[in-house]
């Protein structure tokens, strides 16, 4: 049995989950990025060189890709708004306790990143599924796009105030406040949840009675056979590991490459200035979408055009910027093209699997990710040794570069709109 895609959220309750949603993608990666931020004055106080720092940033990921599937089966079952609030308050638990756990072996903090992985793997798979199983599909692909775009708002704030944290009240204070601001929304959404406030909310005839999550009595068959055997769906999959290989490296190693390349830089720009770009990209692409879709456009056309310029534009601006070393404006400005153009995959890979797959989206998005993590993983830890041993950056620019590209020309010629599992 299927999730009830007859229980379709009202107005009033599309905005108010928007926010919602919008809120936790802010609050969870504010907390991802507390580590990178900090990398710099965290290595200098137990002097890690870039092997270990690399090691370190990776770990986040073996947990991440542990929980993808899981979060999306769980969600696809008893629904998504109880996985997000259960998982954002251990991970924000861990977020504000990390600090005290930070030494040269860094065997502890190690292992806390592994397990924030793990509990911060569940939010886009349940996000995904709830998205895809109370917002009609017309609309579905704007909601995805403003939703995504609170990560990047969460980056842009948390490159704002990461600065002035560390200047005043040392790098602990930073992931104090990412995680007091996480138990904040988890308590959040719990009290929305046990208020019932839908019911006063409501502006249709809609009964209040049924479950939130949509569910209808029986359980979500998953098919997985048919997931790792459609060309359409592994297309997906190519290409949002394609995307995260080059996403990850940068979230990961940019303060880095900054501040050693363009030690003069103000970080306050090259922090925010990237990921704003992202955040009004994510937004407008979803936008256009749904003004392309209601005017009649093909979706499959639709999806191809947003996959391609997040995969294709990134693989010009990686290549442009190992021209950039040594100007610190041009430097800037291709990263800010380059997350300006990777934006758009919250109207392509990011809303591909409730196209294809809508009876289970959360389970599809979660193998999704999981392999996106497994790349995140590979390229966080790569990046680091190939630094370590050669210190070069362009090598690490050109191999995210080729890694984009490849996954565009592969959803190019494989990705659709069409529903491929019945």
């Amino acid at each position: 049995m299927y999730l009830n895609s007859h229980y379709k959220w009202t107005a009033v309750e599309r905005r108010v989950w928007c926010g919602v949603l919008f809120a936790g993608s802010m609050c969870l990666y504010m907390s991802r990025n507390s580590l990178p931020l900090c990398m710099v004055p965290i290595s200098s106080a137990v002097q890690w060189d870039k092997h270990q720092a690399g090691i370190v940033l990776s770990s986040f990921y073996w947990g991440y890709l542990a929980t993808q599937v899981l979060g999306g089966w769980l969600s696809d079952q008893y629904g998504g708004e109880h996985v997000l609030w259960m998982s954002a308050t251990v991970w924000s638990l861990l977020t504000c306790v990390l600090p005290y756990f930070v030494d040269h072996t860094g065997v502890y903090i190690i292992l806390f990143r592994v397990i924030i992985g793990a509990f911060q793997g569940v939010h886009y798979p349940a996000m995904s599924s709830l998205l895809t199983a109370h917002v009609k599909e017309q609309e579905r692909t704007f909601y995805f796009g403003v939703v995504c775009a609170g990560s990047h708002i969460g980056t842009v704030f948390s490159g704002s105030v990461v600065g002035l944290l560390v200047y005043y009240f040392g790098w602990p204070s930073v992931f104090s406040a990412m995680g007091i601001l996480g138990l904040l929304w988890a308590m959040g959404v719990k009290g929305v949840l046990s208020s019932n406030m839908f019911g006063k909310w409501s502006d249709s005839s809609t009964s209040i009675d049924q479950p939130l999550s949509g569910k209808i009595s029986g359980k979500t068959v998953v098919p997985w056979r048919e997931i790792f055997s459609a060309p359409c769906i592994l297309a997906i999959f190519f290409a949002h590991l394609s995307g995260l290989f080059f996403f990850n490296v940068l979230i990961n190693w940019l303060p880095t490459f900054f501040h050693e390349t363009f030690p003069t830089g103000q970080s306050s720009v090259y922090n925010t200035v990237p990921w704003l770009c992202n955040a009004v990209s994510s937004i407008g692409s979803g936008y256009i979408c749904n003004r392309w879709l209601s005017s009649g456009s093909n979706m499959t056309v639709v999806r191809k055009t947003m996959v391609g310029i997040s995969l294709f534009g990134p693989a010009l601006g990686l290549f442009a910027l190992t021209y950039c070393t040594d100007n610190y404006e041009a430097a800037v400005f291709c990263v800010s093209f380059i997350a300006l153009c990777h934006g758009a995959s919250s109207a392509g890979t990011i809303a591909n699997p409730s196209d294809v797959a809508p009876d289970c989206a959360g389970s599809v998005f979660g193998i999704m990710n999981m392999l996106g993590a497994v790349q995140g993983l590979l390229a966080v830890y790569a990046s680091g040794h190939i630094l370590h041993v050669t210190n070069s950056w362009n090598s690490v620019f050109l191999l995210s570069g080729f890694v984009s590209f490849l996954g565009g020309c592969v959803f190019t010629v494989f990705g659709s709109a069409k529903r491929a599992l019945e």
